[in-house]
């Protein structure tokens, strides 16, 4: 499936090969050359979290990463694919519940990108990126995957290795504030069909309007403490993930304790 850069190194150091060091120096080179193709790929998602507004007539932005997973190899094939389907069933899930289709449809589309980006073996560059937005564990999550492969034309170009691939996957939450009924709507749906979406919009409503009568530490979230054992809480600004605008009701003492 490819050597883990750290096996692939340790393999050079302990050869007999004359131009060891000189292979391990291009090795280093390489790895800071795929670093970089990371670092691109993850400050590209930052940017969108950072300014969601910049990319939100074009598509979905998530809120933050709750999730990050990057990594790379050299000398891959096609087969690498059985060990970075790992990661994709860890990212996406095994949906045991809800959408399974949905989530078995967009497995396969990473699938179909990763058979086509780790088959090619043309010298150059190939690159891909998707990203898919679905319901998972009662809230909209969206799903970033950034892949790179580089070809050599030949196995004694770069340390000795016939091409590098790297990739990252990122996951998010969305804020469903932020979506239209329409786009609701068809996440719902997906996610339970048509015959049960309305009793999961009924589930989710319950559990939002529970998470909602949780009070925020003020030092948290940036607004006004809660005063009072029967102060009420009310999230004014649910779509700001650390501001949140807290009402504070006053609740009056009955006349007969304050005439007392």
């Amino acid at each position: 499936m490819g050597a883990a850069v750290s096996a692939f190194r340790e393999s050079i150091l302990s050869s007999e090969k004359k131009n060891k060091e000189e292979i391990k120096q291009q090795l280093d080179f390489l790895v800071k050359a795929v670093e970089s193709k990371l670092d691109e790929y993850q400050s590209a998602l930052e940017d969108m979290f950072q300014d969601p507004n910049s990319v939100s007539s074009k598509q979905i932005p998530g809120i933050r990463a709750v999730r990050y997973e990057r990594g790379y190899r050299v000398s891959v094939s096609k087969n690498a694919q059985d060990g970075i389907g790992e990661v994709v069933d860890a990212f996406f899930g095994a949906a045991e519940t809800g959408m399974k289709g949905v989530v078995d449809g967009f497995k396969k589309v990473v699938g179909t990108a990763l058979n086509a980006i780790l088959g090619n073996d043309q010298a150059g560059q190939q690159e891909d990126q998707k990203f898919f937005v679905f319901m998972k564990n009662n809230a909209i999550i969206r799903i970033d995957i950034k892949m790179w492969r580089y070809n050599f034309s030949g196995k004694g170009v770069m340390a000795e290795s016939e091409n590098v691939f790297c990739y990252v996957f990122c996951l998010s939450v969305v804020d469903h504030y932020k979506l239209t009924l329409d786009e609701l709507t068809f996440l719902f749906t997906e996610f339970a069909g048509d015959a049960q979406v309305e009793a999961y919009i009924d589930h989710l409503c319950n559990i939002w309007r529970k998470i909602t009568a949780i009070p925020r530490d003020a030092n948290i979230m940036g607004g006004t403490r809660i005063a009072g054992s029967k102060a009420k809480a009310l999230e004014a600004a649910p779509s700001a993930p650390l501001q949140a605008t807290v009402e504070v009701i006053e609740v009056e003492e009955p006349e007969d304790q304050a005439a007392a």
